[in-house]
């Protein structure tokens, strides 16, 4: 008589909160890119986890594949790491106001580069063109957005 073939028990590094633990900023591991894949999340943070690997294809495919504000802004991002800063400030135009800029605002102001705020608020465009300026300061901005929208990405995961 066969054994009956239970489920696989899911993986405890397989849910994303512990892949977000395993990534190293800068330092992409292609280890963790099958992982990702099969992640029990969203695809709004896989677009993420994706990108703060720096799997650049797969970010940008899962990230097209978004509907609304959320995927426009993944798509900007990755869209900025391409490096295609155009397309990349098309897709913040469809953004409108993120929840995440107020954070990165209050970051630019206490590193004292209000150089990308316009009346106060975070301009993602200014930002963008910094950015692609090669600026050596937007690189800790820059991964606090990433850090910041995939935040706010769990979070809507964990309320649904």
């Amino acid at each position: 008589m066969a054994r009956a073939q239970l489920p696989a028990r899911p993986r405890r590094e397989d849910d994303a909160p512990a892949l977000r633990a395993r990534l190293t900023p800068g330092r992409p591991q292609p280890a963790l890119t099958p992982r990702i894949a099969a992640c029990r999340c969203s695809e709004a943070v896989r677009a993420g986890l994706y990108l703060l690997n720096g799997d650049w294809d797969p970010a940008h495919r899962v990230a097209q594949s978004l509907p609304g504000p959320l995927g426009a802004h993944w798509h900007a991002l990755v869209h900025r790491h391409e490096p295609d800063f155009d397309n990349s400030k098309y897709w913040l135009a469809r953004v409108g106001r993120s929840p995440v800029y107020p954070v990165l605002a209050k970051a630019a102001r206490a590193a004292g580069h209000e150089e990308v705020l316009a009346a106060g608020r975070w301009d993602a465009a200014r930002f963008t063109d910094a950015y692609a300026a090669q600026e050596g300061w937007t690189q800790a901005l820059d991964r606090l957005e990433q850090e910041a929208l995939l935040e706010r990405c769990l979070g809507l995961e964990d309320a649904n």
